[in-house]
């Protein structure tokens, strides 16, 4: 009877372990993608080094021609280590490159990482001092590899998201007041097919740190809004420090009254964000993927359920009660509640 409650100890131990590296990794995400780049790139250099420095291959009473293929294929598998070990951190960059945020500490950590794993080089060459070699060194190899990757992963998984933990500034929302005309044909819901020239306005959205432009939609209607996308952790993983997470996903229009509503088209409109909220298409596709697989098979209760539900801004008017275009500026604010707007 006492292994069962051993074993249900250690898996906590193991659970709670594996939390707090979580937790790490997701409050210090842009130092830990300036690491994992800078040990990509540390690796490739190291590797492309080793090639052009040569090694010496000391064969015992073996012939020339055995030493000289000994050399070539050592070159090759150098050359090959640092292609893939590029390779890889050039795709990572692709994926984090728009969510990465520079700051001195990171640049620091990226520094030390490179000078730690090009310093191995060094010290092996000047001082003589080398790791283990043969089947030790190859699992230790393997086992920092493998850590690299997974690190790399739990960074991705964290691209493209906010934690959910504070009031912050998302997105401006910027009505220009322009105005335009549009051709549209919609259906609505239990009637004849309609067409008619509708008025657009102009929606203009904005980083919030420096107004950088992030994108322009035309869109009818009488309002908008902005919609997002709301990951919610266990408690369990939330004690431990993780946060929820949060993505903006788009805006939609809206209409101030039912009638209107039920008569009238809809149209929403993908928002292509910026700085921490932006992610790489190529790997958004993949993220949710995974997202949804990990979603489908944690049950409720689980210590790493994980639950994705919707957020809605309030409505902003494009029109004020007579009619006329309204130019105005809000700012959307994320906050533990979900969004607000000032």
């Amino acid at each position: 009877m006492l292994l069962p409650c051993y074993s249900i100890k250690i898996l906590r131990i193991m659970d709670a372990f594996v939390a707090s590296l979580l937790s790490t990794v997701l409050r210090l995400q842009n130092v830990m993608t300036a690491f994992v780049l800078a040990a990509f790139a540390g690796v490739a250099f190291r590797a492309f080094l080793r090639a052009a420095l040569g090694e010496r291959v000391r064969p015992p009473s073996c012939r020339r021609k055995r030493a000289h293929w000994s050399r070539a294929a050592i070159f090759a598998s150098h050359l090959a280590w640092g292609a893939m070990a590029l390779g890889a951190g050039a795709l990572y960059g692709v994926f984090v490159v728009s969510a990465f945020e520079l700051s001195a500490f990171a640049v620091l950590v990226a520094g030390l990482t490179l000078v730690v794993v090009l310093g191995s080089l060094v010290s092996e060459r000047i001082l003589g001092w080398s790791g283990p070699g043969g089947l030790t060194g190859a699992l230790l190899r393997a086992v920092m590899a493998l850590s690299l990757v997974v690190l790399a992963l739990i960074t991705l998984m964290r691209a493209g998201f906010l934690s959910l933990t504070e009031d912050r500034p998302v997105l401006l929302v910027q009505l220009t007041g322009a105005t335009s005309e549009e051709d549209v044909q919609w259906t609505p819901p239990g009637d004849e097919p309609r067409a008619e020239r509708l008025r657009t306005h102009q929606v203009v959205f904005l980083r919030p740190a420096d107004g950088a432009f992030v994108g322009e939609t035309w869109v009818y209607g009488d309002e908008i809004a902005v919609k997002g996308r709301v990951l919610r952790l266990s408690p369990i993983l939330n004690a431990a420090g993780i946060p929820n997470l949060f993505t903006l996903e788009f805006a939609f229009n809206g209409y101030n009254t039912r009638e209107r509503h039920n008569t009238y088209p809809h149209r929403a409109v993908a928002l292509e964000t910026a700085g921490p909220l932006a992610v790489h298409p190529l790997w958004r596709r993949t993220q949710e993927r995974l997202i949804n697989l990990w979603e489908s098979g944690t049950d409720e209760g689980s210590a790493w359920m994980i639950r994705s539900t919707t957020k809605e801004s309030t409505f902003f008017p494009l029109v004020d009660e007579s009619g006329r275009a309204v130019k105005r500026t809000y700012r959307l604010v994320l906050t533990p509640g979900g969004l607000s707007a000032s």
